[in-house]
């Protein structure tokens, strides 16, 4: 019986110490962990180390045979990596276990927190092994900037700090892109992004050691994480639309806002002017003549500026100077009171002006332009001073003034808010740049001029086959172009860098009357193939060959319409004697009854 019992012990006693072997007693070593800890199985930014991970050990005690798995949190084993490698322990012998981040049918796995089970088979024993586990992380952070401000600089020597989040608390780069230049985005500057708690950055609006230009910027963010995943904001360049509020920064260091409605000569006018609060100077000049007709100095936002009466109708540019820059605005001066209206009413496209007026006005670092899909304010500073297609637009008036062809004087925009001469009493309209949009309403409105007995005239290339919604002081809802302009004109695509002579094919309407018939010196055109109903088909026409008309006119209801798809055709008129005999010739026929 006393056997019995010692036995009994002996084996409840080897029972204790064998499950306290497998709870407490060590059964591998050398630092047991993967490297490196976090992967990312598509990882292609940092090369080929962050896309696998290798996991090593040594065993203690004796030599085994072992099977080794990647298990996810639940326990369910992910990948086999080993299964009956023998390992010794004299010498010791670390072995290592890649793992690609696949699982054993070859897909990726999830992105998580893994860990490694070793099976010693001869031992009967099983270790998950969770003091270093290895995450998969695929995914790149989600970095945003959240913030700029101020966002209009320089603002009294205060930089922009640029606040962000998603950066996973690590270190990142800001990227100061330009976005307004004609060729596309620029990446301008680069700066260090502190990791939290700060989460901020600061700009010191310095580009390459010099104050950065005047334009439109925005503020990005690349982060990269622990598995060399890098996330970047904007996600795209160009980013998707309304994806990067508050993350522009815009720097002006003097721009004007002139009213695009026109003035009548003789009346004193509000120019809006941004200076940065220094004070600047000022001087009004008639389009194409060399002396002021009004200077003065200012430091106020407000700036009055009497338009002269003498001159009665007419274009004006208005120059400022603060420091070392410089903008210059136009003004639109319609006749005055007393003036007696003249039978051609000239339409300036200040549409086309704030369409592509590449300001930033909702502060997304884009600009804010018809073209990009709008909306625009129809009031605001004209960020790079004269708008595109100026030259050609104040040669037109230049060349009117100087050759004594009388005329009104208005806007597009004029035209829409009821402001300034109609164009009923008219027996002409000259559109004197691009029209690239038109509401419907000032559309029907032409063609039911046309079609009543008016003539229309128009200079300029892609235009007048866009709609457009006027609203609220906004445009909005730029439509595509169409297959036929306004008049039911059918334009081709421009041709650029042409050496041809543009020469008469036929004179129905008898535009090329007292001219030569031909023009030189033009490299840009856009061909009119045809008109559609109810318009007529083409009488008068001039072009490179006798199917290319450059210019088209034709007739519709009771009126005419004249295309002239000529690039720089104003400008030309300071010297082109060509373009000048035709602009005369076309005036005496929009003039008649």
């Amino acid at each position: 019986m006393a056997a019995f019992g010692a036995l009994v012990l002996a084996t409840v006693a080897a029972f204790f110490v064998t499950q306290h072997l497998k709870v407490s007693t060590p059964l591998i070593s050398g630092d047991p962990k993967a490297i490196p800890a976090t992967i990312s199985p598509n990882e292609t930014g940092c090369g080929s180390a962050f896309r696998s991970t290798r996991f090593s050990f040594y065993l203690l005690h004796r030599a085994d045979d072992v099977d080794v798995y990647v298990v996810d949190q639940s326990g369910t084993i992910v990948r086999t990596l080993a299964s009956g490698r023998h390992m010794t322990i004299r010498p010791p012998v670390r072995d290592f276990f890649p793992w690609n981040g696949r699982r054993d049918d070859g897909s990726l796995a999830p992105d998580g927190t893994y860990y490694y089970r070793i099976a010693l088979l001869q031992q009967g024993r099983t270790i998950t092994w969770t003091k270093t586990p290895v995450t998969v992380k695929s995914t790149p952070p989600r970095p945003v900037v959240t913030s700029v401000t101020p966002s209009l600089i320089p603002d009294r020597g205060i930089p922009p700090t640029i606040s962000y989040r998603g950066n996973e608390g690590r270190r990142g780069t800001v990227r100061i892109y330009r976005t307004d230049l004609a060729a596309g985005w620029r990446l301008v500057a680069s700066l260090p992004a502190p990791a939290r708690p700060a989460a901020r950055a600061s700009w010191n609006g310095m580009i390459a050691g010099r104050p950065a230009p005047a334009g439109t910027y925005l503020a990005g963010l690349d982060v990269t994480d622990s598995a060399c995943n890098t996330g970047h904001f904007p996600a795209s360049i160009p980013p998707k639309p309304a994806s990067t509020p508050h993350a522009g920064v815009t720097v002006r260091y003097l721009a004007a806002q002139p009213p695009l409605d026109p003035v009548s000569a003789g009346s004193t006018t509000l120019v809006y002017v941004d200076s940065r609060h220094r004070p600047y100077s000022w001087a009004l000049q008639r389009t194409g003549v060399r002396r002021p007709a009004a200077t003065g100095t200012g430091r106020g936002y407000a700036l009055r500026v009497r338009v002269p009466a003498a001159a009665g109708a007419g274009l004006y540019e208005l120059s400022l100077s603060s420091g070392a820059h410089q903008t210059t605005v136009p003004v639109i001066a319609g006749a005055h009171a007393g003036q007696r209206s003249a039978s051609i009413l000239v339409v300036l496209p200040a549409l086309t002006w704030q369409g592509e007026n590449p300001g930033d006005e909702d502060g997304d670092g884009l600009p804010d332009t018809l073209s990009a899909g709008g909306p625009i304010e129809l009031q605001r500073p004209l960020a790079n001073g004269l708008p595109v297609g100026f030259a050609g637009e104040a040669g037109l008036i230049a060349y009117l003034d100087r050759a004594h062809l009388p005329y009104d004087l208005t806007t597009d925009l004029g035209l829409i808010d009821g402001l300034g001469p109609a164009l009923s009493g008219h027996r002409g309209v000259v559109l004197a740049g691009s029209e690239r949009w038109l509401p419907s309403p000032l559309s029907s409105a032409l063609r039911s001029y046309v079609q009543g007995g008016g003539h229309v005239l128009s200079l300029g290339i892609d235009s007048l086959r866009r709609g457009v919604t006027v609203q609220g002081g906004r445009a909005l809802d730029p439509t595509q172009p169409q297959a036929a302009d306004a008049f039911g004109a059918r334009a081709g695509p421009v041709v650029t860098g042409s050496s041809e002579l543009i020469t008469e094919a036929k004179d129905g309407l008898g535009i090329f009357s007292h001219t030569s018939g031909a023009l030189a010196g033009f490299r840009d055109y856009q061909p009119i193939a045809s008109v559609a109903p109810p318009a007529q088909p083409i009488a008068s026409a001039a072009g490179t060959s006798a199917s290319t008309a450059a210019i088209a006119g034709y007739r519709l209801g009771g009126g005419t319409v004249v295309e002239v798809g000529l690039g720089g055709f104003g400008s030309s008129l300071a010297a082109n004697i060509d373009s000048q005999e035709l602009i005369g010739r076309l005036w005496a026929v929009l003039s008649s009854g």
